[in-house]
């Protein structure tokens, strides 16, 4: 009898330390049986809405596309979306609301830089997994936090090293301006093409002057810059604002090439600017265009037409397609972190990624547990015919960013 209620002690005990390694997993917020809860945020409302429904309904096509094969490890994918109306208040309150209402297992964020940088510090602080598809914020990533990645875009200092090298060593530029909006990321970018173009190169530029988002007339700065008679404009900012300039440069007689943000590099630039945009170009953050004809380009249009019947012209756009990629990087982390899925298991798992990525229309994501940059390529694109055309164009000068990391 004693040997017999030993050995119901002894099965009692092992059954509830197998139950308390079962669940001990699955403590993390966001984590059931059945599904994932992500918290995401992105502006939906104002003259921003452009940059968040794309992340939006890109990131929506793709949870899709993860849900209808089955989930990670049986469990599906369940989205909380929150409009941040493009204000750094209002992405603070939102991430707050589907970190502590919500008690989401991550945060993805599909906003820009402004709304972005007002987020990141929570983040930090509550140990809350922070996966940044669109922001190219410095504060993202520098310095380095371990709850901070970011996906598609890329760091201000790599858009400052690849204008530079292209605007002086491809477009052969001397004399060079700058009309740069005076929010987060433009400004960001003005600073960092500028520090490199001198460092690099020895060339500073002519004259910078700069606008405010949803400002109509750049004729002022324009003519400021006409006097200086620069050999190329380098325009940053989004293309609301770029096609606007792009037209009333040519109107005051600026024939100079354009060279504009990645943000710029938008079929709404061909349809707002029209002819006068020929000539126009900027980089671009995949390896295909969206009127590509590759495979993959064609799989993705079918697959966003058919979730978003009445979209608008222009759409797709760049943030479409940085949503829905980075949400499958984000799913490829979940998923090799395996069925006991923890935010440190997730975060552990991400820094595993070399190169990954859902198809041809992405860049290529790399994670380690020293950096955080997922993506550090550009393609170069012009417009010819009324259509983006891609230029044969790579970067000589090696990249210093991951050296600064190294450095940390």
């Amino acid at each position: 009898m004693l040997k017999q209620i030993r050995k119901l002690a002894m099965t009692a005990f092992a059954a509830i330390a197998m139950a308390g390694a079962s669940t001990a997993w699955a403590q993390d917020p966001g984590v059931a049986d059945d599904k994932i809860v992500i918290g995401a945020y992105g502006p939906i409302t104002t003259g921003a809405a452009f940059v968040g429904l794309g992340g939006r309904d890109g990131m929506n096509l793709a949870v899709e596309e993860i849900n209808a094969a089955g989930g990670i490890h049986g469990r599906k994918l369940e989205v909380i979306f929150e409009d941040d109306a493009f204000s750094p208040a209002k992405a603070l309150a939102a991430v707050k609301k589907l970190v502590e209402r919500d008690q989401v297992f991550m945060v993805f964020g599909v906003s820009g830089s402004n709304p972005t940088v007002g987020t990141l510090e929570y983040l930090k602080t509550n140990e809350i997994p922070g996966y940044v598809s669109i922001a190219s914020a410095p504060q993202v990533t520098q310095p380095f936090s371990r709850y901070l990645f970011r996906g598609g875009t890329t760091e201000a200092a790599r858009y400052g090293e690849l204008y530079a090298e292209f605007l002086t060593q491809f477009l052969q530029a001397e004399k060079i301006a700058i009309l740069s909006g005076n929010d987060e990321f433009p400004k960001n970018e003005g600073d960092a093409t500028e520090r490199l173009l001198d460092e690099w190169y020895g060339v500073k530029p002519v004259i910078r002057v700069e606008f405010k988002v949803g400002d109509k007339d750049f004729t002022p700065q324009l003519l400021q810059i006409k006097e200086t008679n620069p050999d190329v404009m380098l325009a940053l900012g989004h293309v609301t604002e770029g096609a606007i300039i792009v037209r009333q440069a040519r109107e005051l007689g600026l024939r100079q090439p354009i060279f504009g943000s990645g943000a710029m590099v938008d079929n709404a630039m061909i349809a707002n600017a029209g002819y006068d945009a020929e000539g126009f170009v900027g980089g671009w953050l995949t390896p295909l265009f969206l009127d590509s004809q590759h495979p993959d380009m064609l799989k993705f249009r079918e697959a966003w037409a058919n979730a978003n019947p009445n979209a608008p012209v222009g759409r797709p756009n760049v943030f479409d397609l940085l949503g829905y990629a980075d949400m499958h990087v984000v799913a490829e982390g979940l998923r090799r972190a395996g069925p006991e899925l923890t935010r440190e298991s997730f975060m552990d798992a991400l820094e595993t990624l070399d190169g990954w990525r859902v198809s041809e229309v992405a860049t290529p994501r790399t994670f380690t547990d020293w950096h955080h940059i997922g993506n550090l390529h550009m393609q170069m694109m012009v417009i010819l015919g009324q259509h983006w055309i891609p230029l044969a164009w790579d970067p000589a000068h090696p990249s210093e960013i991951l050296d600064e990391y190294r450095k940390n």
